[in-house]
């Protein structure tokens, strides 16, 4: 149970009376994460607006983002953020093998010398926040500068949202379970 309530649309200052149906326009739904950070709107429109213009204002592909983004989501244990993007991520070109078997990346042949080099820098990142000269090398292999920034920031942005989402205790939506993939595959591999 979160350890904070969560804003309703009756809550919102009159200032901001119509911030709950601008993130229903964009997002196609108010989520939980959305309602908490609503006590400081301003902030939520802080938050939205780095959001926004990681997943549309930049060049890296979207597939390798969603691999960092689930990488952080998997090694800081955020469930949250692990149903979320495990639900976005297929339709942005990552295979649910992927993310079922992301624990094992480094030698399952699901992934390529690319996404392991991306995956590389964000379990680093996430873990140490430093990252060895090798793992940010091998990242100018096939990102360019601004790209490369792009998904530094990105795996910034995320591992701060788990930083929102674990310690506020934020509650998935009851609907969101539908789209669940486990933190750490524990299912054969041959398993339908």
């Amino acid at each position: 149970m979160a350890r904070l309530p969560y804003v309703t649309r009756e809550q919102l200052p009159a200032s901001e009376s119509s911030l709950f149906d601008e993130i229903e326009a964009q997002f196609g739904r108010l989520n939980n994460i959305f309602r908490m950070l609503a006590h400081h709107p301003l902030l939520l429109r802080c938050v939205i607006q780095m959001s926004d213009g990681l997943r549309h204002a930049t060049r890296l592909d979207a597939k390798l983002r969603e691999l960092a983004i689930l990488t952080v989501g998997r090694l800081t244990e955020c469930e949250y953020e692990m149903v979320h993007h495990g639900a976005l991520a297929p339709r942005l070109g990552v295979r649910p093998e992927q993310i079922e078997w992301l624990a094992d990346w480094e030698s399952d042949p699901e992934f390529n010398e690319q996404e392991r080099a991306v995956i590389c820098y964000a379990a680093e990142a996430t873990k140490s926040v430093a990252v060895s000269d090798a793992t940010f090398n091998a990242l100018g292999e096939f990102l360019d500068q601004e790209q490369i920034i792009e998904l530094v920031l990105n795996v910034a942005f995320y591992n701060m949202v788990v930083r929102v989402l674990v310690p506020l205790e934020i509650d998935l939506e009851p609907d969101a379970h539908e789209n669940r993939y486990n933190l750490d595959h524990h299912v054969d591999k041959e398993s339908p």
